[in-house]
C-alpha cells in the first residue's frame, strides 16, 4: 500500500458523506416506526465499530434504547423492535444469520451495507437498503456507513437532530481536509515522532475511545507501527501503566492524547503527568460542531498520520481499498 492511496481516500471522504446522506434521505420502503420501542444495531468487524460510535451517538439524543448487538439477534427483538443492519464487508456470515433471525422474531428491518451477497439477501427480504461504498478504507468506510443510519434513524423517529450534525459534520471534514493539503506539518510532526516505537493512544469519553481504537489500528496496520490504546490517566497510579511501557520498550513511547470538546469533566486532570517521562508527548484536538463531526474530523487526522508515517517505515500490509473486517479484539491492545 502507497501512502499516496491513503491520502487520496481522504480527500474524498466529505463528498461521501454528502452523497450517502442523500441516498439515505430518499431511500423509499422504509418500515412503519410507530411503536418501536427499542432498536439493535447489528454487525460485526466495521459494522460492529459503526454501531458501537451510533449507541454513544444515540445515548445523547434517542428516545428509546440503542443498543449495540454484534453479530447476534438478542431474545428480547420481536415486532416493536427496528433492528438496523451495518456491514462494512457485505459478505458476513454472523450477520446474515442475524438478518434471518430478526426477521423471523418480527423485527422491521433496514440495512446500511455494501453491495454483495447481504445486500442481496436483504433486498429478497424486502428489507430497505442503503447500499455505502466502504473501499475507501477505515475511516472512509466508517463516514459512509454511520451517516446513513443516522439519517435512517432520524427519519424513523428514533433520534433528533441528526440533518444538523451530518451538515456540520461535512463541513468540517471539507476544512479539516483543505487544512491537511495546505500545512501538514501537524502529521508530519506525530508521524516523525513513531517509527521504532509504541504508539499508546488514549481518548476520553466514547468520542475519544472510539477515535483512539480507530487510530491505533491504522497506525498497526497501514503504518505497521506497533500501537495500543489506554485510558487516560487521572493519577499517578494510572499514568504508571504509560510510563512501564515505555520503560520497557527499547526506543520508548510516543504518547497520542485525542482531545475533543465533549470530554467528561475530570477525565483529562491528569494529562500532566503524560508531558514527561516519555519519549514524544502529543495532543491532537479535534474541531467541529457536535459529536459525530469532531469524531470524524480525529478519523481524518490519523488516516493522514497513518499515511505519512506509512511513508517513513515502508511498513503496512493492509490496502486502502480493503474492506475493513476487524472486531474490537484486533484493534492493537484495546485496553480499558
Amino acid at each position: 500500500m502507497a501512502g499516496d492511496e491513503l491520502l487520496e481516500a481522504v480527500r474524498f471522504l466529505p463528498d461521501r458523506v454528502r452523497d450517502v446522506a442523500v441516498a439515505a434521505s430518499d431511500l423509499e420502503g422504509l418500515p412503519a416506526h410507530d411503536a418501536v420501542d427499542r432498536v439493535a444495531v447489528i454487525g460485526v468487524g466495521g459494522g460492529r465499530v459503526a454501531a458501537d460510535v451510533i449507541e454513544s451517538l444515540a445515548e445523547l439524543v434517542a428516545g428509546v434504547p440503542v443498543v449495540a448487538t454484534g453479530g447476534r439477534c438478542p431474545r428480547w427483538v420481536g415486532p416493536t423492535t427496528l433492528a438496523l443492519v451495518i456491514s462494512t464487508w457485505g459478505a458476513d456470515q454472523p450477520t446474515l444469520a442475524a438478518v434471518d433471525a430478526a426477521r423471523a422474531a418480527g423485527a422491521r428491518l433496514v440495512a446500511v451495507v455494501p453491495a454483495g451477497p447481504l445486500e442481496q439477501h436483504c433486498r429478497e427480504l424486502g428489507v430497505a437498503v442503503v447500499v455505502a461504498d466502504t473501499r475507501a478504507g477505515p475511516a472512509a468506510g466508517l463516514g459512509v456507513t454511520l451517516v446513513p443510519a443516522l439519517v435512517l434513524l432520524e427519519r424513523l423517529g428514533v433520534m433528533n437532530g441528526v440533518s444538523r450534525a451530518i451538515s456540520a459534520t461535512a463541513h468540517q471534514l471539507e476544512t479539516r481536509r483543505a487544512a491537511l493539503a495546505a500545512d501538514r506539518r501537524l502529521v508530519e510532526e506525530v508521524a516523525a515522532d513513531l517509527p521504532g516505537r509504541v504508539a499508546v493512544v488514549g481518548g476520553a469519553g466514547a468520542i475519544g475511545k472510539h477515535a483512539a481504537r480507530r487510530w491505533v489500528q491504522r497506525l498497526d496496520r497501514a503504518a505497521g507501527i506497533p500501537s495500543v490504546r489506554r485510558r487516560l490517566p487521572t493519577d499517578a497510579v494510572d499514568a504508571a501503566t504509560w510510563h512501564r511501557l515505555h520503560e520497557h520498550t527499547s526506543r520508548g513511547v510516543a504518547a497520542i492524547v485525542l482531545r475533543h470538546g465533549l470530554e467528561p469533566p475530570g477525565s483529562t486532570d491528569g494529562l500532566h503527568l503524560l508531558e514527561t517521562g516519555l519519549a514524544a508527548y502529543h495532543e491532537i484536538r479535534a474541531e467541529g460542531e457536535g459529536a459525530l463531526a469532531q469524531l470524524l474530523d480525529l478519523l481524518l487526522i490519523g488516516d493522514a498520520v497513518a499515511a505519512t508515517a506509512h511513508g517513513l517505515t515502508g511498513r503496512g500490509d493492509v490496502p486502502i481499498t480493503g474492506h475493513l473486517n476487524t472486531s474490537e479484539a484486533d484493534t492493537g491492545g484495546d485496553a480499558p
